[in-house]
């Protein structure tokens, strides 16, 4: 393991680990909202427990928040939604939120979000397929690196998208009404 600070947060960087939720619950009672990045997950997981094939090249990641309200929890996955939505925008490709917990790019997901709310730590899971072979296994999935033709730096994804959660975080807790009217057209 290795501690990095990056966008002003502890980042905690796995070669490999079951989950980095499981790891995040782990530390969310010792430290302040620890950030947890795996190469490679033996055991990521989507909703319902199902499978979240977690190869390396992807960015794994596990952010936990403190202190959060029951408006934000309760619009939760569509501030992680427009963060990731936003962050992808930065390398230039457009993607859609598609209900209840994925981002799509035209028919094909490339990313997943997966929220626990556990002791006053919300851990939020997310899943991105950066530069990663998309396998059999996973469906209608597709990557940065098809759609783009090229690799990304995955610690520079991981910065734009912590950056991005606390910024859209912030926009939510200041106008929720404007946030939410805003993301109408991103929903597919």
């Amino acid at each position: 393991m290795e501690i990095h600070e990056i966008a002003t947060k502890k980042v905690f960087f796995f070669k490999k680990t079951t989950s980095t939720m499981d790891v995040a619950r782990q530390l969310c009672q010792s430290e302040f909202e620890p950030v947890v990045v795996a190469e490679t997950q033996t055991k990521g997981r989507g909703r319902h427990g199902r499978e979240w094939v977690s190869d390396r090249g992807g960015l794994w990641v596990s952010v936990v928040w403190k202190d959060v309200s029951k408006n934000l929890l309760n619009h939760l996955f569509l501030v992680v939604s427009v963060s990731i939505i936003q962050t992808l925008n930065e390398f230039k490709i457009s993607a859609k939120i598609k209900l209840p917990n994925d981002i799509y790019v035209r028919d094909n997901k490339i990313a997943g979000v997966l929220i626990e709310n556990l002791n006053g730590c919300v851990i939020i899971g997310i899943g991105i397929n950066v530069n990663n072979q998309i396998s059999e296994k996973m469906d209608d999935a597709t990557s940065c690196k098809e759609i783009l033709g090229y690799s990304l730096d995955l610690e520079k994804v991981l910065e734009h998208l912590l950056r991005n959660l606390y910024l859209i975080r912030s926009q939510f807790e200041t106008n929720a009404e404007k946030f939410l009217d805003k993301i109408k057209g991103l929903l597919i």
